[in-house]
């Protein structure tokens, strides 16, 4: 008989991060606008810490911004690069990878911010944290099917504004 299990993660919440992602895409404009409109303030009620992610296009060029979530660690934040438990890396990874100089906004303020990839070992230690703030990571990293999932730290890289 089969559990209608994939790497670890039943059909219905495979369906469920399919339309997580889908969704994402198509309202990611709409997700900027209310985060800057908010000054960040609606991910309050969510219980997470959002910021909004600016990075250059590798191939374009262009700006493109995200609403992501990030998990504190001391000046710097940190962002796990699970695109939902898809099966590659989310695009704005392989923006920061390319130019790892970017800009933050956060509460309201812009931070210019240098990415830079943990080490597997930083990884491993930081991972549990981020899986205690939010169980859904574990539910990602199932669903990734094994991909490994990076994890970047997001460093001020002046006092911002």
């Amino acid at each position: 008989m089969s559990t209608g299990r994939v790497h670890g993660i039943s059909r219905r919440e495979r369906v469920g991060l399919f339309l997580h992602r889908g969704l994402d895409r198509w309202l990611s404009p709409l997700g900027v606008w209310v985060f800057r409109r908010s000054k960040g303030g609606i991910a309050g009620p969510f219980k997470v810490d959002a910021l909004l992610l600016t990075t250059r296009g590798r191939r374009s060029g262009r700006e493109r911004t995200v609403v992501l979530q990030f998990f504190p660690d001391g000046d710097a934040m940190l962002l796990a690069a699970a695109n939902d438990g898809g099966a590659s890396h989310p695009g704005w990874y392989f923006n920061l990878v390319a130019t790892p100089d970017a800009r933050v906004e956060v509460k309201g303020r812009t931070i210019p911010v240098r990415a830079e990839e943990l080490a597997p070992d930083e990884a491993a230690a930081a991972w549990p944290r981020i899986v205690e703030r939010d169980h859904n990571y574990e539910r990602y990293a199932r669903a990734a099917g094994g991909r490994s999932i990076p994890i970047l730290r997001l460093v001020p890289t002046d006092g911002g504004g």
